[in-house]
């Protein structure tokens, strides 16, 4: 199976797509449509990508029978974090935030994932790409699952997240990504058992905690995804692009300077729909 990077080589859907069209869709077309420049990057970006890269070194090493000590997975973040910040464009930091203190932040958050591990004795698969036929969607849906564990004969997809603070309860039952990663493993299986899924939330606090919220979608939830799949890419190939002046993610958007400037701009632009 391609890796990731080599299934975003060709033109694609993804939740990631989706999910900043659903969240701003301004913010969508300035990334995947416009191809504007990113203004600034925020330090959470490079953050959340090495935080899973060290998460699934210590899967692998798990896998392998030999699982890897705390400095190791400590080392390996620390390596790739600062490569990841040297290919980042204006990267930005949070106030009392630097390189060093991340990397402080994040020995405390894998110490306290690997404390709460669960799953030494039933991993299936770790960073494991998918690419699937939507109905009604002219490119192809692609995705990674971060991590698939077996629960007795039931599969349970893992994704690790890290957040400011706890997810509140229910959160993961409206989760769009359970549900498409959802209807992404049924079809690409070939199984008629829909699997659970679980989120593993870890805090970006002084004492992180980690959390594990399961859930589970059904037929009607995966048939709602392909309806809204549909309906995101018909908008899309209608322009409709618009601001959400109240989104959370106004605060680290990476086009805050096109939105504002985004209403005096010609109404009528040329649209070919990137990968």
């Amino acid at each position: 199976m391609p890796t990731i990077m080599e299934l975003r080589q060709e033109p694609h859907w993804s939740y990631s797509a989706m999910n900043s069209y659903l969240t701003c869709s301004l913010k969508f077309a300035f990334q995947y449509v416009y191809r504007a420049e990113q203004e600034r990057t925020p330090s959470s970006l490079p953050f959340g990508r090495t935080f899973h890269i060290a998460a699934t070194h210590y899967t692998r090493s798990i896998m392998q029978g030999k699982p890897a000590a705390l400095p190791e997975v400590h080392e390996v973040f620390a390596e790739w974090f600062k490569a990841e910040c040297s290919a980042c464009a204006s990267l930005t930091f949070k106030n009392g935030e630097d390189s060093n203190s991340l990397v402080e932040q994040a020995r405390r958050m894998l110490n306290a994932l690997l404390a709460n591990w669960q799953d030494f004795d039933n991993i299936a698969d770790v960073a494991h790409a998918f690419k699937v036929n939507v109905p009604g969607l002219d490119k192809v849906f692609i995705g990674e699952y971060d991590l698939v564990v077996k629960d007795g004969d039931t599969p349970v997809i893992v994704d690790w997240k890290t957040a400011a603070a706890k997810w509140p309860a229910g959160k993961a039952d409206k989760d769009f990504q359970a549900t498409a990663f959802s209807y992404a493993y049924l079809k690409e299986n070939r199984s008629n058992t829909i699997p659970e899924f679980r989120f593993d939330v870890v805090t970006k606090t002084k004492d992180p905690s980690v959390t594990s919220h399961h859930t589970r979608r059904t037929e009607d939830d995966l048939q709602r995804f392909i309806r809204m799949a549909g309906a995101i890419q018909q908008a899309v190939k209608q322009e409709v692009f618009l601001p959400s002046e109240t989104s959370f993610s106004c605060a680290d958007c990476q086009f805050a300077g096109a939105c504002k400037a985004w209403h005096r701009q010609s109404a009528t632009r040329h649209v070919s729909l990137a990968a």
